[in-house]
């Protein structure tokens, strides 16, 4: 789902993660206790090389990358943004725009400037099956000679990433001593290299952070730029109700101000999930759908495919050939073919092309069963 937010209002923070607490970070209570007041906004962490965020699924992390590359690219720079599993499939130019290759071809001739390459979704990659290590090495072949003058950020959920494979092939080079010009004396002369130097210094090359949850003047700005008309309203239904740890995190948030400019009040939460469904499994508005389906069978196919995966414990589902190409057979998705064998391919297509991935099978059962 996209979350659209003003990144002119609402300036989200990040805190760096202890080295053996990267899978706690799905967590609300974890992250709150690494606290606000320490947290570090886009210009603290792009002062570090390499960058890892892991937070979980709704957090916000692909909008805050794609809003701070759009941000730095219309200040001119030199900034990308790549689907990890994009970049596993093909050359880094050829997952470009042209104005976007043409400001890489300026960049990488320079020799000055630095670039920032947004690598999104570790996560959506092994859901892909794609190959992390050939993703790594796309960007590396593309940036050959220049690894000292990028900056990369790589977003995931909590699972395991191999960040040997991330330091092994985007190292982040020894810087040579300058050759005294007379620039340098200038720099010195003024005093501004030594502070430049204490800076560079502050900031680590290597960060692993987690984007911290909605502080509440956070969740109640949100609320007013999603249409909520009483704020303070829904603020007290949710401490009322000890939900805050609940709507901590933008898409829930986003969903549950949807819900509440209709009803005006904090339903249950079954009755909120079934909503959610409801709406995700809606036809496409273009109406170009490969089948007609009523809000019924699709439901109910959504339905068979979470209880399949829940059961099977499999929380990917088979999309396209390309899915078997690569991975340990164990690990292979589950096909919905098999699954929905009496439905046509048709139909299964017109499941597929809707909203069905913004659809978490555990949620699909809840309001399958109640719980």
């Amino acid at each position: 789902m996209a979350i659209e937010i003003d990144s002119n209002d609402i300036e989200r923070s990040f805190q760096d993660i202890p080295g053996d607490k990267k899978t706690e970070t799905e967590q609300t209570a974890f992250l709150m206790d690494l606290g606000w007041h320490k947290g570090s906004n886009w210009h603290d962490l792009l002062k570090s090389k390499r960058i890892l965020i892991i937070s979980e699924a709704g957090a916000g992390k692909t909008y805050e990358c794609r809003a701070e590359q759009q941000a730095r690219w219309a200040a001119g720079e030199p900034a990308f943004y790549v689907e990890l599993a994009e970049l596993a499939r093909t050359n880094l130019c050829d997952s470009l725009s042209h104005e976007e290759e043409v400001r890489f071809d300026t960049w990488l001739t320079s020799q000055s400037d630095v670039a920032t390459f947004f690598l999104d979704s570790v996560d959506e990659l092994k859901l892909s099956l794609g190959s992390f290590e050939q993703a790594l090495k796309r960007l590396a072949k593309a940036v050959a000679g220049q690894l000292g003058r990028i900056r990369v950020v790589i977003t995931s959920r909590p699972i395991p990433v191999d960040e040997h494979l991330f330091r092994r092939i985007l190292p982040v080079p020894d810087e040579p001593d300058e050759a005294p010009t007379s620039e340098v004396f200038a720099d010195i002369a003024m005093a501004r290299r030594a502070q430049k130097s204490n800076e560079e210094r502050a900031a680590p090359d290597w960060r692993n952070v987690a984007l911290l949850p909605l502080s509440i003047a956070q969740i109640k700005q949100i609320a007013i730029k999603e249409g909520v008309t009483d704020p303070d309203a829904l603020l007290t239904d949710i401490r009322q109700r000890n939900a805050e740890d609940f709507v901590r995190r933008p898409q829930d948030l986003i969903e549950l101000c949807s819900d509440w400019r209709v009803y005006r009040q904090i339903r249950s939460h079954r009755d909120q999930v079934a909503t959610n469904i409801a709406v995700k499994l809606k036809p496409r508005e273009d109406g170009r759908e490969m089948a007609a389906l009523s809000a019924g069978k699709a439901l109910e196919g959504a339905r068979r495919l979470a209880i399949a995966a829940i059961l099977s414990r499999k929380l990917t589902l088979r999309h396209s050939a390309e899915a078997d190409r690569a991975g340990d057979p164990a690990d292979a998705p589950l096909d919905p073919s098999s699954i929905l064998h009496d439905w046509t391919q048709h139909e299964l297509k017109a499941l597929w092309s809707g909203h069905f991935s913004d659809l978490h099978p555990t949620g699909v059962c809840a309001s399958t069963t109640g719980r």
